[in-house]
Order: structure tokens, then C-alpha cells, then sequence
């Protein structure tokens, strides 16, 4: 949607009800693109960004808002800084331009936003896998004779017919397009590859690629999900993510949880317990122990024949082949009292938040992978102190510089960047908690990702889809060491 999209009259300046006046509802305006920014003063921020030394004294962008989004208004205020519309200023603190925004929450405009993200549940949408190489999104549900241009081949299993296909395209368009050819090479496909050929497509997408469903449309050419980008993919493209959750970390904070620190995590399937009846003695391999068992430990261990094993609470032993521990760093020196602060531990793959010196939340991570021999694949996450900048519900996050060919995933969920790209966030697409799996980012399961996202500093405003840390509204801590 374009950014004029809600252009109206100037805004005349209003005040809001005096607080505590009930009988007065609170007014609310829907946001009308994605994302709609939230900024720090009713003006824009100059277009040169080294004109902004001084952000106390400039607007700068404090949070967004998903398009439909609802959000009560403190007051309006005349066209200034930029904005010939006039301006909102939210109850929950920021602007937003009146370009940007509706007081008519059924406008027409309105029409195709997405529902808001899920908050009860571990994902805030539903999401969907991409089966086809070449899978156009398009901008709108398209006819049936745009579909044959566009499908052409796609879904063809013979591979005469494939081959057909691609020839026929080939005649038309000069070439062979990437996801016809006998066998496209992923790594020599890149972003610029995908991107939408006419008016009608958007981009493609390759095998692999995630989606975040909106809802099913029912259209003449057939049957389409649009996404939560507000783009018409074809419906059988598209497997739907099936969400569980294999295991939650554990508030060990919390006075009705008998769990504490130090913690062990099961992650080997066939994984055994294990009897150490006395030191130097072999360990006697017992019963089976599910995989993401989480078992409380007593802080007492044993070597035999090069191996660790931990004593847990309930009696058996585990073995470091079998699962991780629990090793948090210390607290950082500067420390304020209760203060938040999360330890990820490269090393055990484990992430313990805290407050002050008090360990209140624990679960496993997925880091970036590492390699030592082969720097294009080496996606290690980067150590040090750092502070949660920003936080988004959701965000797209998709890249072709890795070895493996260009991915994408649209609205990862539950998303804390704290070092340039670099970010905490929920991942459903694979399970491989307790080892490195990344290219960089801390990977948690979305129900932990959620939990946490709520925990940590800066604060999100109800109805906000993303905010910024500020001096008022500052980040969370966040030490990564081996």
C-alpha cells in the first residue's frame, strides 16, 4: 500500500478525556500500512543520518505498528514536521502521522489487513511451508489464464512434461527461468533471482522458503492463501505448519517450581540413565529417558574413562553424551540491584535469565554454527555484552550469502535483535535445540521465544508490533561467552 493511502482532512488539535473518566471511551485509530512507524516527536527524521547526532533533540523511530492494528489516542495536533495530515499522539507514548492512520476503523482500506498476531499461543500466526520451486506470490488473486502463464510447469511431475514446460517459457521469454531448469544449483540462486517478473507477481520462492498465513481465499481461479504481507500465494503450494511444543524451559524462579539450578537437558534419542555405584567403578546403564527431559541436579559429578557424568535429584546420572548442563557466567560487575540480565552459554548451548543475582528462567538454545576450516561457513554467534536494541512480534528475515542458497522466512516470531542482525527468537522450522543450528541468531522454541519476549526490556505497548529501546525504556542485557 502506497504511503499516501489515508491521506484525509488536517487534524484539528483535541485533547484526551481527564484520566479516570470512564464514561468517555478512549478514541482509537487503525493503522493503515505495514508497518505504520511510531516516532519520538511529531516530525519526520531528517533523510541524512548523520544529521542525527543528538536523538534527544530529533525525532527518531520508537515503534511500529502492523496495518489494522488499534491503538487509543491521546491527542491530534496540526500538520508540522513534514506531515501535511496532522498528527496522533498515542496514549501509550510516541506519533504517528495522520498519513499513516484511520479514525474510521472500517474503512475500506482496511479490508485485507492481517488478523493480529496470536499472544495466547507459542507462534503469533499460522505459517506455511513452500513445496515448489518458483512459486509466485502475487499481488492479487489473479485470473485463470494469468495462473497458466505464471504456473507454467510447476507443478508438472513427468519430466517430459517439465521439460515441455521450460521450453515453452523458454520461447517466450528468452530463457529458462531458474526453477524449470533440470537441476537449479540453490547456491547459485539469490534474492535478485526471485523477484517478480511482471506487475502481477511479487517474487518467487523457492523450496524451503516459510510463510506467514492470513487466511484462505476462495477466488475464481481457484483456492489461495494470503499471507500476513497481504500477498496471494496458490493454495496447494503450501504445507501447513503443524505447531507443538516439544519441551518449555523452566521458571526456576518461581516458588511453586521444585526445578533449580543447576539443570540438565536430555537431547539424544535412546538416551539412557545411568547408576555410578562408587568412584572409578564402571557406570551401569539403566532405563531409556526421553528426549528434552529437563531433571534438576545436585551439583556433584563423576569421571569414568573420559566421560562426565552429573548426579541428578532423583537419584540417576547423567552422561555428557547424552544431554547439556546449566553453566552460567558470572554477573556482569556493573550490575544494578534485580537488575534483568540473560546468559548464553556457548559452550552448553543453554540460556539462564536473571534478575540481580537470581536466576529466574532457564532453557536450551540453538547458536550459529561454527567452522574453523571453512570461513564461508562459519556463522558462529558473536560473543560480548550487548543490550536488547529492538523487538518485533514478527519480523521477515531472509538472506543469500550463506553457502546453502538464499532462504526466507516471513515473520519469525518473537524476534530481540541486541547486535546488528544478530538476534533471540522463536524457531519452528527445526528442533535441533541444544546444538548449533543458526547462522548466528540465539534460536529458542517459540514458546520459550514468547516467554521470554515478554521478560525482557524494552517494553512493547499494547498494540505495537515492534519498539525500540530508549533511555526511558531501556533493553535488556544480554552476556554471550564460550
Amino acid at each position: 500500500m502506497s504511503e499516501e493511502a489515508g491521506a484525509g482532512a488536517t487534524l484539528e488539535p483535541t485533547e484526551a478525556p481527564p484520566a479516570g473518566d470512564a464514561s468517555t471511551p478512549a478514541t482509537l485509530i487503525a493503522a493503515l500500512r505495514s508497518p505504520t512507524p511510531i516516532f519520538s516527536r511529531p516530525e519526520f527524521p531528517p533523510r541524512d543520518p548523520t544529521r542525527m547526532a543528538d536523538e534527544a533533540a530529533q525525532a527518531i523511530v520508537v515503534g511500529s505498528l502492523r496495518m489494522g492494528a488499534r491503538v487509543a489516542v491521546k491527542r491530534t495536533a496540526p500538520k508540522s514536521g513534514g506531515c501535511a495530515e496532522g498528527w496522533f499522539e498515542l496514549v501509550e507514548g510516541g506519533w504517528v502521522c495522520g498519513r499513516f492512520a484511520t479514525l474510521d476503523l472500517e474503512s475500506k482500506e482496511l479490508q485485507n489487513a492481517p488478523h493480529p498476531p496470536y499472544d495466547d499461543r507459542p507462534l503469533p500466526y499460522d505459517y506455511g511451508l513452500n513445496l515448489t520451486n518458483g512459486t509466485p506470490m502475487y499481488r492479487r488473486p489473479p485470473l485463470r489464464r494469468e495462473r497458466a502463464i505464471y504456473e507454467k510447469g510447476l507443478l508438472a511431475t513427468r519430466p517430459e512434461d517439465r521439460a515441455a514446460a521450460a521450453k515453452e517459457v523458454a520461447s517466450e521469454k528468452g530463457e529458462t527461468p531458474w526453477y524449470l531448469a533440470d537441476s537449479p544449483q540453490r547456491a547459485s540462486v539469490t534474492l535478485d533471482d526471485l523477484k517478480g517478473e511482471s506487475a502481477l507477481v511479487l517474487e518467487r520462492m523457492m523450496r524451503g522458503f516459510y510463510v506467514a498465513l492470513d487466511q484462505e481465499v476462495h477466488a475464481f481461479a481457484g483456492k489461495f492463501w494470503r499471507t500476513t504481507r497481504g500477498a496471494y500465494i496458490p493454495f496447494d503450494h503450501v504445507l501447513v505448519h503443524q505447531s507443538k511444543t516439544e519441551f518449555e524451559g523452566v521458571w526456576v524462579g518461581r516458588q511453586d517450581e521444585p526445578r533449580k539450578l543447576p539443570l540438565g537437558f536430555v537431547l539424544r534419542p535412546g538416551a539412557r540413565e545411568y547408576r555410578v555405584p562408587a568412584p572409578g567403578e564402571r557406570p551401569r546403564r539403566e532405563d531409556k529417558v526421553a528426549r528434552f527431559t529437563i531433571v534438576p541436579l545436585t551439583g556433584q559429578h563423576a569421571l569414568y574413562e573420559e566421560r562426565a557424568y552429573y548426579e541428578t535429584a532423583d537419584g540417576w546420572w547423567l552422561r555428557d553424551l547424552d544431554g547439556t548442563t546449566t553453566r552460567p557466567g558470572p554477573p556482569p560487575a556493573d550490575l544494578a540491584p534485580g537488575e534483568k540480565w540473560i546468559d548464553v552459554n556457548l559452550t552448553t548451548q543453554t540460556l539462564v535469565a536473571f534478575e540481580g543475582d537470581k536466576p529466574v528462567f532457564a532453557t536450551l538454545v540453538s547458536t550459529g554454527r561454527h567452522d574453523d576450516a571453512d570461513a564461508s561457513k562459519d556463522h558462529r554467534t558473536p560473543e560480548g555484552s550487548f543490550r536488547i536494541r529492538e523487538k518485533h512480534v514478527s519480523t521477515t528475515m531472509d538472506d543469500d550469502s550463506a553457502t546453502d542458497g538464499p532462504y526466507s522466512i516471513q515473520d519469525v516470531p518473537w524476534v530481540m535483535y541486541f547486535n546488528k542482525g544478530y538476534a533471540l527468537h522463536g524457531a519452528f522450522w527445526h528442533s535441533q535445540f541444544g546444538h548449533e543450528h543458526s547462522h548466528g541468531c540465539i534460536n529458542m522454541t517459540p514458546h520459550d521465544a514468547r516467554e521470554l519476549f515478554h521478560w525482557v526490556g524494552p517494553t512493547l505497548p499494547a498494540g505495537w508490533h515492534a519498539v525500540r529501546a530508549t533511555a526511558a525504556n531501556p533493553g535488556t542485557r544480554v552476556l554471550v561467552h564460550p
